[in-house]
């Protein structure tokens, strides 16, 4: 009895998977039936990603100098190192937020540009 059911779902599945692919559209009644494929891009250029490196780094220095005072040693250096390690999540979260609001600005621009 277990075979039938797990040769059952093997065949829903191969099913599914015949049918599926992910350039069509939610729905069977839309108009568009297919995405447009895009032309691959790079947006940002070596300045970009000079200027985010610097402005990451900046980040990195002030979060390590700010974040002393919230760590919970008295030895000064252990105290910054600990600020130093918190800062790694927070920088990294910056690198990814700049660059994304690069992307799509820089890409806005092209669209005005383009109408």
């Amino acid at each position: 009895m277990g075979s039938n059911v797990n040769t059952s779902f093997k065949i829903k599945e191969k099913r599914f998977w015949k049918n599926f692919r992910f350039d069509r559209t939610g729905s069977s009644n839309s108009t568009l039936g297919y995405m447009e494929n895009a032309p691959y891009q790079k947006l940002l250029t070596p300045v970009h990603h000079i200027i985010g490196i610097i402005l990451t780094s900046l980040v990195f220095v002030l979060m390590s100098v700010l974040l002393v005072p919230f760590t919970f040693s008295s030895s000064p250096l252990i105290a910054q190192g600990q600020a130093c390690l918190t800062a790694i999540p927070i920088t990294t979260v910056f690198w990814f937020a700049y660059n994304m609001f690069m992307l799509v600005l820089l890409d806005q621009k092209k669209q005005k540009k383009k109408k």
